[in-house]
């Protein structure tokens, strides 16, 4: 699965270190003598998932976890890369560096950190003038930021001044249209790099497709909090034993996981509108507008395999399911040339899953093993494979320790 959306039927892929040296039919890449072959006969191997609007936690005061588990489950589940559009710096910036240095486990993280907020509350950002946009876009990006999140400034000159800040200083802005139509609109008129949740009015109608689709803004719709009508993430609840999951449930506590998914919502088909919503994006994607998948936090990994199955919903392929959660971000990001799809000198993140996703999306979290930065793991356990021998400790709901503590 390549920028073109290539499938192999029978495929090699070679890793060398962490990146990927070769990709090709089985017939025609040879794999070097001096080369491990891992035999991955009867499997499906995609690219690693992007989920571009990942909420989540990353420590509490100062303090950093060796093992979080709400990252490793983002991982076990496939997710190798992760932007978090709302998030505190001083813990979303030093666990990216920690994951970086080999110190903790999880997918790549990035980040807008704090939001540029327009409301009097905690993280109230007055923007009065571009000095004052600049001064908060230049903070955040000396922390680390990769984005900004352009967030409730009342007024749109004081949207413009931030959208002209991140310009200036080389970074994407993001923003959410708080469920306000015409917010969305004249964000996307006044050069936002993307929208953040669906826009609120579910028809696509000409006049909207034209003008966004002549600007270079994204959509990130995040059908699991669907603006509009009940959701996608009550729509899986209610029709899946979510609390039962192979892989989620041995990453998250059944104290968290338990409340939320074994009582759930019951309603009518029609009541769901991630479908609409998804329907809506499909209407943008097909007029050339980049959609991705942003699975909000609301459920540790597993949302972007929902985000996906919702986009099929709507009538997306699973093809363009499926570009939604890598390629797609990838490029939203500014990192395809080393994310996203499965290409010579690219970063070697793959998901391996047992059953192929294009013959039934709903095939995306049957997954055998996942490899980040070239390092293979088991996603049951995420035990190491053939690149080492890590093994996670107990988590302190589980028992005691069986093997080697990492």
């Amino acid at each position: 699965m390549d920028g073109q959306r290539t499938v192999h039927e029978s495929g090699t892929v070679l890793i060398n270190n962490n990146r990927i040296e070769a990709v090709g039919s089985s017939a025609d890449l040879t794999i070097p003598a001096n080369y491990e072959a891992v035999d991955l006969t009867g499997k499906t191997v995609i690219p690693g998932f992007v989920d571009i609007h990942a909420h989540g936690p990353y420590g509490s005061g100062d303090i950093v976890p060796q093992q979080n588990w709400n990252l490793l489950a983002h991982l076990a589940l496939g997710v190798t890369t992760v932007h978090n559009p709302s998030s505190s710096a001083n813990l979303v910036f030093a666990a990216a560096e920690y994951r970086n240095a080999g110190r903790i486990l999880g997918p790549r993280i990035f980040s807008t950190a704090e939001i540029v907020y327009g409301a009097k509350s905690t993280y109230w950002s007055p923007v009065d003038s571009l000095d004052d946009a600049l001064a908060h876009v230049r903070r955040l990006k000396a922390q680390g930021a990769i984005s900004i999140k352009n967030y409730n400034q009342p007024r749109r000159e004081q949207r413009q001044q931030v959208i002209e800040a991140a310009r200036q200083e080389g970074l994407m802005s993001v923003a959410e249209g708080g469920s306000l139509y015409h917010q969305d609109m004249n964000l996307i008129g006044d050069g936002i790099t993307g929208i953040e949740h669906n826009v609120p009015v579910m028809p696509m109608y000409d006049d909207v497709t034209q003008f966004w689709s002549q600007s270079q803004a994204g959509y990130t719709p995040t059908l699991v909090v669907t603006f509009g009508g009940l959701t996608s993430e009550d729509y899986y609840y209610q029709d899946t034993e979510v609390w039962k999951h192979p892989i989620l449930s041995r990453f998250v506590p059944p104290a968290v996981l338990q409340p939320r998914s074994v009582r759930r919502p019951m309603a009518p088909e029609a009541d769901y509108r991630d479908d609409d919503a998804a329907a809506a994006a499909k209407v943008l994607l097909d007029k050339g507008v980049m959609v991705n998948t942003g699975a909000h936090g609301q459920r540790e990994g597993l949302g972007t395999h929902w985000e996906m199955w919702s986009f099929v919903r709507g009538g997306f392929t699973p093809m363009e399911a499926l570009s939604a959660a890598t390629i797609n971000p990838a490029t939203y990001l500014g990192m395809s040339e080393d994310l996203g799809s499965l290409e010579t000198g690219k970063l070697a993140d793959l998901v391996i899953l047992k059953d192929n996703p294009l013959a039934n999306i709903r095939n995306t979290d049957h997954i055998s093993h996942v490899i980040v930065n070239g390092r293979m793991y088991r996603a049951d356990n995420l035990a190491e494979e053939h690149s080492g021998e890590a093994m996670l400790a107990p988590f302190y709901w589980q028992g005691k320790p069986e093997a080697k503590i990492r």
